[in-house]
């Protein structure tokens, strides 16, 4: 469902929220009621110019009638009516988008109720293997039995002799108590043991990284704050990419009494930088490429000096777990950064005249090729917007790691994605840049580029990881890629049919099906 069709039922909402009939909010936007019957009804259009005056009248951001969060509500209970678990109660499209339009605070509801069970499957399977296969409970079950077995057995001694003899009798007391104790101490080890799983997750509450990924996707990856805040440090500080690591590190010496270390040993656990507050010591390893020690000293330095305005995104996101408000307030400094490295106004300006080509623009900025993916998913200004991307990162196994839907693409939340997503095939053909136009079963068509990235271990030991990030838009920004040259992109039959999943896709003739298609 195009997002137009969903305004008409906001509007309608907006309305009654203000206790307003038609008439009065006619009268206040300049139009007919009958025009605005026509547009709650989805039978006109909701012009730019109406939106203006809805904004001013209401005091409302106008991202609130993007459609964007109606289109996400919509994606997430497709995939979610998908799971077999629904098998028998099928809802179609045109129902989902009528419940979308009507009751979107419902639908979160449902959605909630859908990750809750979800949690709580997961759990569920996640103990099963544990309680086959785990040694320690292996042990615990016959030491539990052991223990239960000697308890019945000297129960039955002491209930069926009622004549045995005093001393004899105490004995026997005193063994239960003993083997009571015991049970007791294995029974609180296996709960102890139990509880580590975290079944919390089955209260309904999102994992912190979906949780923050939502967050994200409500501002559009755009933050105006931490955009003034880089620009700023731009005119106080300038330098060039091949000066930025040693006018970043004065910088953070100069007005933080930051001492960076870079060592070349490879780091002990997984994390390759540490920040020690105590001392104001940031520690890096030397072996990252620079576009990354760049990355990290301007985090640094957005951590520090701006910590009132993370401060204040992060409270304002209302996130429910100290941990998601920490990974939010992380991939805050990760924008801040992004910021600093491409400037605003210059990476535009330069992304339009390069026609998007990734690796200029990643050497013109001193970023990567994932960096630059990523910063042209915020370009978002009021006046001076970039083209509305979709990124996605994916690991070889087909985790979807990173994901952003800023172009309506459709990216599952749960289970994997579709095969003929070309984010996949980039495996295939390391380093290198494939386009795709791609169309859903709804018409809807879409071009990405998709390359497969290494990173390299710390040393022989440590295994290298590998990872596919994809970058697109819907067809009609295509011609502002220079990777769209030479195709046809008005030529369906360039265009590869894909779906969401496969539980999400009607195409019966896809020779890639993993499951059996559950849409109706």
């Amino acid at each position: 469902m195009a997002r137009q069709a969903l305004l008409g039922a906001k509007l309608r909402r907006l309305r009654r929220q203000n206790k307003l009939t038609q008439v009065a909010l006619a009268g206040k936007l300049g139009i007919s009621p009958s025009y605005l019957n026509l547009i709650e009804h989805n039978q006109r259009t909701l012009t730019r110019p109406l939106l203006v005056k809805l904004s001013e009248t209401f005091e409302i951001d106008l991202r609130a009638f993007s459609g964007s969060e109606e289109a996400r509500l919509l994606a997430e209970l497709t995939e979610t009516f998908g799971d077999p678990l629904f098998h028998d109660r099928p809802l179609t499209r045109a129902d989902l988008n009528e419940l979308v339009g009507a009751a979107p605070d419902a639908c979160r509801a449902i959605l909630s109720l859908y990750r809750a069970y979800c949690h709580a499957r997961d759990d569920v399977r996640g103990l099963s293997d544990r309680l086959a296969n785990d040694p320690f409970l292996s042990e615990s079950s016959h030491q539990l039995l052991t223990l239960l077995t000697s308890i019945r057995s000297f129960s039955e001694i002491l209930h069926d002799n009622v004549d045995l003899a005093a001393t004899r009798r105490q004995q026997f007391v005193g063994i239960l108590v003993e083997e009571s104790e015991k049970l007791t101490h294995h029974v609180k080890r296996l709960f102890d043991f139990i509880g580590g799983e975290g079944l919390s997750r089955s209260q309904g509450a999102s994992p912190p990284a979906e949780e923050v990924t939502d967050a994200f996707h409500r501002q559009a990856n755009h933050f105006p704050e931490l955009e003034h805040a880089a620009e700023a440090l731009r005119r106080e500080v300038p330098f060039e990419p091949a000066t930025a690591f040693q006018s970043l590190a004065a910088t953070l010496a100069e007005r933080h009494a930051v001492q960076l270390d870079l060592t070349p040993e490879p780091p002990a656990g997984s994390a390759s930088w540490h920040f020690d507050a105590t001392d104001g010591r940031l520690t890096l390893w030397s072996g990252w490429p620079q576009s990354s020690l760049v990355f990290q000293l301007a985090k640094q330095l957005g951590t520090l000096a701006h910590g009132d305005i993370l401060d204040t995104l992060v409270a304002r996101a209302q996130l429910s777990s100290p941990a998601a408000e920490a990974l939010y307030r992380d991939g805050l400094a990760g924008c801040f950064a992004g910021a600093v490295m491409m400037p605003y106004e210059p990476f535009l300006e330069s992304a339009r005249a390069l026609r998007h080509d990734l690796d200029l623009l990643a050497h013109r900025f001193g970023a990567s090729f994932e960096q630059v993916c990523h910063r042209l998913t915020t370009l978002h200004r009021p006046g001076a917007e970039g083209i509305p991307f979709h990124f996605l990162r994916v690991d070889i196994a087909g985790n979807i790691t990173k994901r952003f839907s800023g172009s309506g693409f459709r990216i599952p939340r749960y289970g994997g994605a579709c095969p003929r997503w070309n984010v996949h095939a980039a495996f295939m053909r390391p380093g290198q840049i494939d386009g795709q136009l791609a169309r859903f079963p709804d018409g809807s068509t879409y071009f990405s580029v998709a390359r497969s990235l290494t990173k390299s271990g710390w040393g022989f030991h440590a295994p290298q990881s590998h990872y596919a990030i994809c970058l697109g838009c819907e067809v009609s920004f295509a011609r502002h890629l220079v990777y769209a040259d030479g195709l046809e992109l008005e030529d369906s039959q360039v265009a590869v049919p894909v779906g969401v999943s496969c539980r999400q896709c009607d195409r019966d003739d896809c020779r890639q099906r993993a499951h059996p298609s559950l849409l109706y």
